[in-house]
């Protein structure tokens, strides 16, 4: 048995996300997969355009065996945090033996190279790092000024220009968080990359090949769903999609909680905020301020960011504080492993193989119903509890998004059951 891990959020499924597949299958010869994926929000700090089970459905249709979901706790958190959630859970099932992560770069080499180096972190690039943040630059930034610093200072020579291009790319970031996250919990996967292809990242329109994940997005959000788009994704997530859209479920986006994270930002006192990971150096007040001279959340964001203080980092904040994922609590996870669970979302055949043998071999427990392992009526007492309860309450509100109130009722974790393809 060889088994390939792949990591995603597949908001949505789409041409690029079939590429990688079919691409890691074949680089490994495998004879099965499995996907830790995201579950109602995403890493870049907003809900997923459509909810965790029509996401699971696309995959499975794409001939993924097993969907696993990554928790909130780690889901909706920087590069490194995601990275280190999602390859624990891959760790904890003890039968992957390859993971495979798309990359700009296309080559394993200098992503291990740098990657061993942060996963390290000798004290000149941590005393580097440290130096470009007091000149009051954003992490990434900061980060890839000591990166050049440092190889410059080595016997490894590595280009500065190669140095920042790999550094700034978002699928290599990751990638380097996946090698890091690897090396520090001494995992047995080997990781692999395959080139990317297709449209950018941040790609807005639709006019290519492969389209990105943000041009179908805005395709979706601004002109809904037309035949131009159909042509640009698989069958199966147009329909989808389609579906989800005719029942008043998608698209749900940050503009479908502007109200209410506007209203806890109000009431919130600025220690209050501080709760929440990510909110230091006077970011509390920057918050503060903008909340009450803003009614959108657009213009919110606008007002908070800063070269240091990045969108994305300003939109998971106050995405945390809508969830109520506080920092101590996300501190407790880290400090003791990582994910407590394995959450199944979706399964086929092959699947079904897996979850046999994980359920021998694995170490942590597999969920398949909720109601099994925590009940809402009673405060989480253990830290598979705390957790569990977090993505509940992640889905409670993300319910509340749905266009359709028909829909906005909370305990679908309890009531929704895995999705089956045989």
């Amino acid at each position: 048995m060889k088994v390939v891990g792949l990591i995603a959020e597949y908001n949505p499924f789409h041409y690029g996300h079939k590429y990688h597949l079919e691409k890691s299958l074949k680089l490994t010869e495998a004879d099965y997969s499995i996907c830790i994926m995201s579950g109602n929000f995403v890493q870049r700090g907003q809900p997923a355009i459509c909810n965790k089970w029509s996401r699971t459905r696309m995959a499975l249709k794409a001939g993924i065996d097993l969907i696993l979901e990554l928790p909130v706790t780690y889901a909706l958190r920087s590069a490194e945090h995601f990275a280190y959630g999602a390859v624990q859970l891959l760790n904890k099932t003890k039968i992957v033996d390859q993971l495979v992560f798309g990359s700009e770069v296309g080559s394993i080499t200098p992503l291990l190279t740098i990657g061993k180096v942060l996963a390290d972190e000798p004290s000149k690039l941590s005393h580097l790092i440290q130096s470009n943040l007091k000149k009051g630059i954003s992490f990434p930034k900061a980060r890839a000024n000591a990166l050049i610093d440092y190889f410059s200072q080595t016997e490894t020579k590595l280009a500065p220009k190669k140095i920042r291009k790999i550094i700034s790319s978002p699928n290599n970031i990751l990638g380097l968080e996946y090698i890091k996250a690897l090396s520090r919990t001494e995992s047995s996967i080997q990781p692999l990359t395959i080139k990317r292809r297709g449209a950018d990242y941040h790609q807005k329109d639709i006019e290519t090949q492969i389209v990105s994940a943000t041009a179908i997005r805005n395709k979706i959000l601004n002109d809904k769903l037309g035949h131009d788009l159909s042509t640009k994704i698989p069958a199966y997530t147009n329909n989808i999609i389609t579906k989800e859209i005719n029942n008043g479920r998608a698209p749900v986006t940050i503009q479908n909680f502007n109200l209410t994270i506007l209203s806890i930002l109000r009431r919130a006192s600025k220690k209050e905020l501080t709760k929440f990971e990510d909110v230091k150096a006077g970011l509390k007040n920057r918050i503060k301020d903008a909340a009450t001279k803003t009614a959108s959340l657009s213009e919110l964001i606008n007002l908070i960011k800063t070269k240091r203080f990045t969108q994305t980092r300003i939109q998971r904040i106050l995405f945390h504080s809508l969830l109520n994922l506080q920092q101590k609590n996300l501190y407790e996870f880290d400090n003791t492993g990582g994910p407590q669970y394995l959450r199944i979302l979706g399964f086929n055949q092959q699947g079904r193989k897996l979850l046999s043998v994980i359920s021998n071999k694995g170490e942590l427990p597999l969920i398949n119903r909720v109601a099994n392992h925590y009940q809402s009526s009673y405060p989480p007492q253990s830290l598979k509890e705390k957790m569990l309860a977090a993505d509940i309450r992640a889905t409670n509100i993300y319910s509340l998004g749905y266009n359709n109130e028909e829909f906005r009722h909370g305990g679908q974790d309890y009531r929704k059951p895995i999705i089956l393809k045989n």
